[in-house]
C-alpha cells in the first residue's frame, strides 16, 4: 500500500518584532488524497532550550495557522508504521553536527532543518526522487508556502486541504 509524504506548513505570525515564519511538520498518509483526517504527523518541537520529537495523528484543519501541504512524493517503500519507525529511530530531536548542505537553507537547528535532514536521507536511498536541485529545497518549500497562502492556480483542494506539488 503506497503512502503519501508531504510537509504541512503552518504560518506563525511574528510577535514583538520577531519575523513571521512557516513551521514545518512532516506528514504521511496511506489515503488516496490528503483530505481524510487525521494524518500521521512527525514534528520537531522546541521547548525552552531543547527539542523534542512529537509523533501523533492530527487533523491539520483544526488549526487556524495551517496553510496547506506541500506534497513531496508517494512511495511503496514504507508503510505509515515503518515510516514512523524509521524517522523515530534514525533522526534524533537534535543533531548539532548536521547542517543543510546548500547555501539557501535554514541557519542552525530548526523544524525545517530536521525535515531537510530526513529528506536528504530519503533522496540518498532513492525514496524521494526529484529533478530539482536539493540545495534549493528550503527556498522552494517557502515559495510554495506563499503560493498556498495566495491560493494560486497551482493549489489543489483535496477536501478542505490546500495541496501543492513540490
Amino acid at each position: 500500500m503506497p503512502i503519501r509524504v508531504g510537509i504541512a506548513l503552518y504560518y506563525v505570525t511574528g510577535l514583538y518584532g520577531a519575523p513571521s515564519y512557516f513551521h514545518w511538520i512532516l506528514v504521511a498518509s496511506s489515503a488516496d488524497t490528503w483530505a481524510p483526517q487525521p494524518i500521521l504527523a512527525l514534528e520537531l518541537k522546541k521547548t525552552f532550550s531543547t527539542y523534542i520529537q512529537s509523533f501523533t495523528h492530527c487533523d491539520v484543519l483544526r488549526s487556524t495557522a495551517f496553510t496547506g501541504i506541500v506534497h513531496l512524493f508517494t512511495t511503496t517503500r514504507y508503510t505509515p508504521q515503518t515510516f514512523y519507525a524509521t524517522i523515530k529511530d534514525n533522526f534524533p530531536a537534535r543533531d548539532p553536527g548536521w547542517r543543510f548542505p546548500g547555501v539557501y537553507g535554514p541557519q542552525g537547528w530548526t523544524c525545517a532543518t530536521w525535515i531537510l535532514q530526513i529528506l536528504w536521507r530519503m533522496r540518498e536511498e532513492g525514496t524521494w526522487v526529484s529533478d530539482r536541485n536539493f540545495d534549493h529545497t528550503y527556498t522552494r518549500v517557502l515559495n510554495l508556502g506563499s503560493e498556498l497562502i495566495e491560493r494560486t492556480e497551482n493549489v489543489e483542494y483535496q477536501g478542505g486541504v490546500r495541496v501543492i506539488n513540490f
